[in-house]
C-alpha cells in the first residue's frame, strides 16, 4: 500500500512540473526612466505586461512622473484576447505632495 502512495506521489510531482509556466522579465533602467517587459507563456495563453516609466524636474521644483501599462492577453480565438492600457501622471511639489494626479485606462 505504501510504494502505490509513493507512486501516486511521484506521478502528481512530474504531471505538475510539466505544466509549469515559461517566464521571462526584461528590465532596463536609466536615471530618469524604467522599461520592463514581462512574458509568460502556460499551454496555449500567452501574457504580456509592458511598463515604461518616466520622470523628470519642473521648473518650480519638484516632480513629474510618468507611467504607461500595456497588459495583453493572448489566448486561442481572437475573441478570447485582450489589451488594456493604462497611463498614469504624477505631479508633486518640492515637498513632495501631490499636486495633480491623473489616471487614464484604454481597452
Amino acid at each position: 500500500m505504501m510504494r502505490i502512495a509513493c507512486a501516486v506521489a511521484g506521478i502528481a510531482l512530474l504531471a505538475s512540473t510539466a505544466r509549469a509556466d515559461e517566464s521571462k522579465t526584461e528590465v532596463k533602467q536609466d536615471k530618469n526612466s524604467v522599461h520592463i517587459e514581462k512574458k509568460t507563456k502556460r499551454a496555449k495563453r500567452t501574457d504580456k505586461t509592458k511598463v515604461d516609466s518616466k520622470s523628470h524636474a519642473r521648473a518650480g521644483g519638484g516632480r513629474v512622473s510618468k507611467t504607461e501599462t500595456t497588459v495583453e492577453h493572448d489566448r486561442p480565438g481572437m475573441g478570447n484576447d485582450s489589451r488594456i492600457k493604462t497611463t498614469e501622471t504624477k505631479e508633486k511639489d518640492a515637498s513632495g505632495n501631490v499636486v495633480r494626479e491623473e489616471k487614464k485606462v484604454d481597452k
